[in-house]
C-alpha cells in the first residue's frame, strides 16, 4: 500500500498514542484474573495479548477499555488518566469478534454512528465515511444492509466504524475468530497493513499463536493473571523464558534435565545434551531444554553434530511444504521434527530407521519450574 495521504493521516495517525497500565489487579470474589499487570504499548505498535483461556487476557481488555474497572492501578492513554473514565471517554475503538454492526442500519450508517456520537457535522461525516470505506477497500458498499455483505465484508465495516474518528487506541478482541481459514488470513494481513498505513496504535488480543506472530509489533503472553514474557515474535519464539511460553508458543520439544556438567545435561539418566557452553549454570540444577522441531536435521552416516541420534519413525504428518515426523530415539526420547518437503519420494516412511542431529547452539534452556 502506498503511504498515507494527509486527510488519512489527520483522520487516524494524528490521535494515536501510548498505553501505560501500571499494577493492574481485578478480582472475582476469590479468583485473582490480573495480579499486578504492568505494561506499556508504545505509539504506532502493534501489540498482541496471548495467552490460553483463564489466563486474564480478556478481563485486561475490559480494564483498557472501560468496562471493568481495576481493584488497584492505574491505566493511562496519551498521557491522560482514564482509569475511571466510562468507556465512551476513553477515545478508543473496538473491533470484535461477532462484529456488533446494527443490522437495521446501512453501512454508511454504522460507519458514521460514532461521529454523530461526537456531533460532528453531516458534510464533514459524508466525507469521513467516504475515506474510510476507501481505506478498507469497501467504496460503493454505504447504502447495503450487514446481512447483504459477506463475513470478511462486516469486518471490514466494524473496523472502518472503530478507525473513524480517529482513535488514540484500536482494540482486537479476537476479531477473526468467525472466519474461515483462508479468509481469515487474509483479513490479517489486511488489518496489520492498515495498521502501519496509518500509524495506529493497536492492541489485539487473541489465544491463537500463528495469528499472533504474523500480526504483533511485541507480543505479551500472559498466564494466570500475569504477563510472563514480552518481546518480538521472534524472541517469544526462539528464546522463551520458561516451559509454559515454550509449550505455548509453537510447536516444541521440551526435556526437563539436570546439569551434568559445563556444556552437558542429562535427560533421565543417560541421555546426554549438549547445550550452549555460554549458559553458566550449577551442577545438578534442575533446567528445561527446548529444541524446535525445525533445528534437527537428518545426519548421513559420515556426518557430524553436536548431538546426534538414531531412532526409528512412528508418525509422519505431511502438511504441503513439509512433514512432520514423530521419532522414537533409541536413546528413549520422543523426538518431533518438522523437514521440507521437496518431492513425492522423499519422505520417510513409518518404521524407517533415521540419524538425527542437531547444535549445542539449537537447545534453548528454559526455567522448568
Amino acid at each position: 500500500m502506498s503511504a498515507p495521504t494527509r486527510e488519512e493521516t489527520v483522520m487516524v495517525g494524528a490521535g494515536s498514542g501510548d498505553l501505560v497500565l501500571t499494577g493492574i489487579t481485578r478480582r472475582f470474589g476469590s479468583v485473582q484474573a490480573l495480579a499486578g499487570v504492568d505494561l506499556r504499548v508504545r505509539p504506532g505498535e502493534m501489540l498482541t495479548i496471548l495467552g490460553p483461556s483463564g489466563s486474564g487476557k480478556t478481563t485486561m481488555l475490559k480494564v483498557v477499555a472501560g468496562f471493568e474497572v481495576p481493584d488497584e492501578g492505574t491505566v493511562q492513554l496519551a498521557g491522560r488518566d482514564v482509569t475511571l473514565a466510562p468507556p465512551a471517554r476513553r477515545d478508543i475503538g473496538m473491533v470484535f469478534q461477532n462484529y456488533a454492526l446494527f443490522p437495521h442500519m446501512t453501512v454508511a450508517e454504522n460507519i458514521a454512528f460514532p461521529l454523530r456520537m461526537r456531533r460532528i457535522g453531516s458534510a464533514d461525516i459524508k466525507r469521513k465515511v467516504e475515506e474510510v470505506l476507501r481505506l478498507v477497500e469497501l467504496a460503493g458498499y454505504g447504502d447495503r444492509l450487514p446481512r447483504q455483505l459477506s463475513g470478511g465484508q462486516q469486518q471490514r465495516v466494524a473496523l472502518a466504524r472503530a478507525i473513524v474518528f480517529g482513535p488514540r487506541l484500536l482494540l482486537l478482541d479476537e476479531p477473526f475468530g468467525a472466519l474461515d481459514r483462508k479468509l481469515r488470513e487474509q483479513m490479517q494481513l489486511e488489518v496489520k497493513r492498515l495498521q502501519r498505513r496509518l500509524g495506529l496504535t493497536a492492541l489485539f488480543v487473541t489465544h491463537d499463536q500463528e495469528e499472533a506472530l504474523i500480526l504483533s509489533d511485541r507480543i505479551a503472553v500472559m498466564n494466570k493473571g500475569n504477563i510472563v514474557q514480552i518481546g518480538t515474535p521472534q524472541e517469544i519464539y526462539t528464546r522463551p523464558v520458561d516451559r509454559f511460553v515454550g509449550d505455548f508458543i509453537g510447536e516444541s520439544n521440551l526435556f526437563q534435565a539436570r546439569v551434568k556438567q559445563q556444556g552437558v545435561a542429562v535427560i533421565g539418566d543417560r541421555v546426554a545434551i549438549r547445550i550452549p557452553e555460554s549458559a553458566a549454570l550449577t551442577p545438578n540444577a534442575e533446567i528445561g531444554l527446548l529444541v524446535r522441531p525445525e533445528r534437527p536435521r537428518p545426519v548421513p552416516a559420515d556426518g557430524r553434530a553436536d548431538n546426534v541420534f538414531a531412532g526409528t519413525v512412528d508418525e509422519l504428518i505431511y502438511l504441503g511444504e513439509s512433514v512432520k515426523y514423530s521419532i522414537r530415539l533409541d536413546a528413549g526420547v520422543a523426538l518431533v521434527v518438522r523437514w521440507p518437503f521437496k518431492r513425492a519420494g522423499d519422505a520417510l516412511a513409518v518404521g524407517d530407521r533415521v540419524t538425527v542431529g542437531w547444535s549445542a547452539d539449537d537447545v534453548h534452556l528454559v526455567a522448568w519450574s
